[in-house]
């Protein structure tokens, strides 16, 4: 019986990336420790035949369990995520989508300890950044359960890659389209969750100066309710903004508590997500500018590497992959 890259890498005492990398020829490895694997490669025997692995895919049926918490992106990488499943129809592989409320932290982890007790071939997950979530993640990739996020997922979970916008793009973006629709001054205020300052708000915040500064800031959780509520405290708090960013999601419950507030004076809203419901937003004067992600690319990149990496034991060159920002404005909605 052949040797498997696994069997290889439980040897080396390495992951099963690892020993990829050696055969490959990638960096990341020590030259030791890629010594030692490719004298196993050789003393085994081992020969990767990509055309071989496929074939037996096909006689074999193996599962891939996808997580999606929901945001407006959802559906976007939904689409993203089908335009591949086609492209590898001809292979035995099923797919366990579940999609669960974005607040639903519990769901979320009761999701993924199922995807791991049933032995799931490859997870790729949108989730929450919660603790409980967090621990479920990294119990798949200890339970050697290839695990590709995508879009949003807490920081420090180990995976074979993370497909994310870029954050510090996305920041330096909303702020040039603040100048742009506020001119040299105003009072710009943000709603993000609970958690602090992330990197895109820092890096809308750097890129802002000091005559058109993020003058307040409040946080809540993405729930409607709740959304609903702390925008209307805000604006009762600190009347006549000239700018609201949208950080938390729920922007539809956003603008609702703005109109309900005082109709006739409404701070341009720029939000960071895209969706029908929003583009009808944009169209209808309600927000100014949407700067997004490309969620549909988002899934189409996470299911493609994740299904190379199944079937041909390919690792992804990079541990991150960014997707560059979109502007949306109600001309292009």
């Amino acid at each position: 019986m052949s040797v498997t890259l696994k069997q290889i890498a439980d040897m080396a005492g390495v992951h099963k990336s690892t020993v990829d990398k050696v055969i490959h020829d990638r960096p990341g490895v020590s030259e030791a420790k890629r010594e030692q694997i490719r004298a196993l490669l050789e003393q085994y025997g081992y020969e990767s035949n990509p055309l071989a692995k496929a074939l037996n895919y096909q006689k074999k049926k193996l599962t891939v369990g996808i997580l999606l918490a929901h945001t407006a992106s959802s559906a976007a990488l939904r689409h993203g995520i089908e335009r591949v499943r086609q492209d590898f129809a001809s292979f035995n592989i099923a797919l366990d989508l579940r999609e669960t409320e974005a607040a639903d932290t519990e769901q979320q982890a009761a999701c993924l300890r199922e995807f791991r007790e049933s032995g799931a071939a490859g997870v790729i997950a949108c989730t929450a950044d919660d603790e409980a979530v967090k621990t479920a993640l990294c119990a798949l990739h200890d339970a050697d359960i290839p695990l590709i996020l995508v879009h949003s997922a807490p920081e420090n979970v180990p995976c074979l890659c993370r497909i994310e916008q870029d954050v510090q793009q996305a920041g330096r973006t909303a702020a040039r389209m603040l100048r742009l629709l506020l001119g040299d001054s105003g009072r710009v205020g943000v709603l993000r969750t609970p958690g602090g300052v992330t990197p895109q708000e820092q890096s809308l915040a750097d890129a802002l100066d000091e005559n058109l500064p993020l003058a307040v800031a409040a946080e809540t959780k993405p729930s409607p309710k709740l959304a609903y509520m702390n925008t209307r405290a805000l604006l009762s708090r600190c009347p006549g903004l000239d700018a609201l960013v949208i950080l938390c999601g729920c922007v539809p419950e956003v603008c609702r508590a703005i109109h309900d507030a005082n109709p006739a004076a409404r701070p341009a809203l720029l939000c960071f997500e895209n969706s029908p419901e929003i583009a009808a937003l944009l169209r209808s004067g309600a927000v100014a500018c949407a700067v997004s992600c490309d969620a549909a690319e988002q899934g189409r990149l996470a299911m493609r590497l994740l299904f190379e990496h199944l079937v041909y034991e390919r690792t992804p060159e990079q541990s991150t992959v960014c997707t560059p920002s979109l502007i949306t404005l109600a001309e292009n909605a």
